[in-house]
């Protein structure tokens, strides 16, 4: 966490050593605490009893808060509601719907369409719940949203306002932007319902972070680590559901996570930036994975703005890892695919005309 985000809860003769402390390098409560006081002292004018007071509010603010586990509830019931989509739930099935849940992939491949459905999906089915919608890149669609909800049968217009109203896109372009919706779900101002945000989005997260990741200095992987930690407290203090967009690079030769030798994609931001997520789904064509595409879909893509997408589970600790299935969607709803017989599709006896798998699956 930065070392400013803390200079409201601390003492004032504390809090006027921050500016000194950033000067020199020390930015973070990481690395207040995990620097050796003598290199503090050394750098700074601040005394051996101010530091070590730093040291343990520090300490304070990051530690986990404890619970004792016959006081937990015995079934916790967070509120998602998945997509709709009995390939796409069948990822997340044993998931008890509390918990971040980040959506990797490269451009185009429906990261932000997947995590809408999920979030209307949740405010259709709870007439009280809100979403925080951080928009990093400006391109969230209320237009979308709204023929959605259309096509799910919410034919009125006041009925889709309803819903349309409890999604609060919030314009990050910076980073503190980030940090003050945060702090609005945490402490609400008042007169605005405490608990009701059930949904919070951010889309997408790479963009703040792809300059400050570097071989040479930690602050950013700092910085990432410290905001993760925030998502997760809100969170599971709140009992939410966090869906993270995540970019993807290059994984050369292949991604070893997955099952597929031929994805060569892996999420951003490092690989420690999925062990603070509890699931992670990488998005990727099919015709990339596959290697193969029907004529249809060929067409679909040149003519409107369709695709098919390849989910795959990379990393969970909510649901067995390896799981994947494909989806369409013309740009606005998702659709399952069927899959492909298994049997084989060889033809036998007379000649026949030749039907491939890829030629089975159509949308319903």
């Amino acid at each position: 966490m930065l070392l400013k985000r803390l200079a409201g809860s601390l003492p004032p003769e504390l809090a006027s050593t921050i500016p000194e402390l950033e000067s020199v390098g020390i930015k973070t409560t990481e690395s207040i605490i995990f620097t050796h006081p003598q290199t503090i002292l050394s750098l700074s004018s601040l005394t051996a009893s101010q530091v070590e007071a730093l040291v343990y509010l520090c300490i304070e603010s990051s530690a986990t808060r404890c619970a004792i586990a016959d006081e937990l509830p015995q079934q916790l019931q967070g509120p998602w509601q998945g997509w709709g989509i009995r390939g796409l739930d069948e990822l997340l099935d044993a998931w008890n719907g509390v918990g971040i849940v980040e959506i990797a992939g490269p451009r185009k491949v429906g990261k932000s369409l997947l995590a809408l459905h999920a979030a209307l999906k949740i405010l259709v089915q709870d007439k009280d719940a809100k979403c925080m919608w951080m928009d990093t890149e400006g391109t969230f669609s209320p237009e979308r949203a709204e023929k959605i909800l259309t096509n799910w049968g919410w034919k009125t217009e006041e009925e889709r306002i309803s819903v349309l109203n409890r999604v609060i896109v919030t314009p990050c372009f910076k980073l503190e932007g980030v940090y003050e919706v945060l702090q609005t779900i945490k402490e609400p101002a008042q007169g605005l319902d405490v608990g009701k945000t059930k949904v919070l989005i951010i889309d997408n997260i790479y963009i703040h972070f792809r300059d400050l990741l570097t071989n040479v200095s930690a602050q950013g992987h700092a910085e990432l680590v410290a905001l993760m930690e925030e998502v997760e407290e809100i969170t599971y203090s709140q009992s939410m559901v966090s869906m993270i967009i995540n970019s993807s690079v290059i994984s050369q030769p292949t991604n070893s996570l997955s099952h597929f030798n031929s994805v060569n994609i892996k999420p951003a931001l490092g690989s420690s930036f999925t062990y603070l997520v509890d699931v992670t789904l990488l998005i990727q064509e099919t015709g990339k994975v596959f290697g193969i595409m029907d004529e249809e879909e060929r067409e679909r893509i040149r003519k409107l703005p369709g695709l098919r997408g390849f989910v795959e589970v990379i990393k969970s600790r909510v649901s067995p890892t390896g799981l994947w299935t494909v989806f369409e969607t013309d740009g606005t709803l998702l659709y399952h695919v069927v899959p492909p017989p298994m049997i084989s599709q060889q033809p036998r006896g007379s000649p026949q005309s030749v039907i491939g798998p890829l030629k089975q699956t159509m949308i319903p």
